[in-house]
């Protein structure tokens, strides 16, 4: 059984269209698609001083001949993380020194494993997954 945390049940609190059930299923496509290696990430800017990066997340939904890319603004959004004002479906992330897009699916596979949405081993595999 899954246990969501107080940050994530207030955010859902705040939507009108995005309930409990659309957050576990968007758990479940993420987790997927990292297991799969559909999951992409791009780092769309980077700021002036280095400290910060805007990074869209998307996976690829379908088969190779057809399908379309699936976007994580509302999952992401719940989780708690912010947005950059010049695109839409960026998240910003503070930090340097390290690979930011491994720390970033890190943090959101961990995020996941604290709900009960993912078990120990499955945590472990995905966190080191980029």
């Amino acid at each position: 059984m899954f246990k969501l945390n107080k940050e994530v049940l207030n955010n859902l609190s705040k939507e009108d269209t995005y309930n409990i059930d659309s957050f576990i299923a968007d758990s479940r496509r993420y987790i997927k698609a990292v297991q799969s290696g559909r999951i992409l990430y791009t780092v769309r800017h980077v700021s002036n001083s280095g400290m910060s990066r805007n990074i869209l997340i998307k996976s690829y939904e379908g088969t190779m001949s057809k399908g379309s890319y699936c976007n994580y603004y509302m999952f992401l959004k719940i989780l708690g993380y912010k947005f950059a004002y010049k695109y839409d479906s960026d998240i910003k992330v503070s930090g340097c020194g390290m690979d930011m897009l491994f720390a970033t699916n890190y943090n959101i596979i961990h995020s996941l494993y604290g709900m009960k949405l993912i078990s120990e081993a499955k945590c472990n595999i995905l966190a080191q997954k980029v």
